[in-house]
């Protein structure tokens, strides 16, 4: 019977260390991350040249979203970021990412990409994320449904658009995109950072409180 609680207590003792030590590694490879956007005056790795950003950023504030345009679970918080960035443009500045992590998702992004030479990024996204089950459908995807969609949009040239989406060339940005999201420990879409702070779980509130936190940080809020 003392053996047996000698054991018990051992494997106890065990995996309170275990814990420990996940949640210091943890600690540290967060402190790591937030040094580097503190650190950095370039931005990178959370944002680089090839980035389209939004709103006018009068609070230095940097949301950086990695994204992929097929993925559900984007199509899902898309309101929210949509949400965030329409409440507070003025004060910050929202950073796609793209991590191709889906069959058609290179597809979807070289017309996103495609839709910024005219101006119109905001409302291919809004459109690609409407119609994403019926495109993405997992049993019968069938991304050149996405054309069908596309003239739905006032103002945007189709004809344009497809000559550019024909010869865009979008492999080094995901490229470097990828490497970014692997430095910053970026497993799956969607994932964000709000000025270096990982955003650890999908919840508006939380999301929302993490920008305010930062927007209002130098007021004492």
């Amino acid at each position: 019977m003392q053996n047996k609680k000698i054991v018990f207590i051992s494997v106890a003792v065990l995996i309170a260390v275990f814990i420990a030590a996940v949640m210091i590694f943890q600690n540290n490879k967060t402190e790591k991350i937030e040094k580097l956007a503190e650190n950095n005056s370039t931005g990178a790795p959370f944002v680089r040249d090839h980035s389209i950003k939004f709103g006018k950023n009068e609070k230095n504030v940097v949301i950086t979203e990695f994204t992929d345009p097929q993925c559900p679970s984007c199509r899902a918080f898309y309101p929210a970021i949509y949400n965030i960035y329409k409440d507070n443009y003025e004060n910050i500045s929202l950073v796609i990412r793209y991590l191709d992590n889906h069959q058609n998702s290179k597809f979807a992004i070289k017309i996103l990409e495609a839709s910024r030479l005219q101006d119109r990024y905001k409302e291919v996204e809004k459109l690609i994320y409407q119609y994403q089950p019926i495109w993405a459908d997992p049993k019968k995807p069938n991304p050149e449904l996405l054309w069908t969609y596309l003239p739905n949009i006032e103002g945007l040239d189709i004809e344009k658009l497809k000559q550019d989406v024909a010869t865009i060339n979008i492999d080094k940005m995901l490229e470097l995109d990828r490497k970014d999201a692997k430095t910053l420990g970026v497993r799956g879409t969607p994932s964000f950072f709000v000025n270096g702070k990982k955003l650890e779980k999908l919840i508006y509130q939380k999301f929302e409180d993490l920008v305010e936190s930062e927007i209002y940080k130098e007021e004492g809020m």
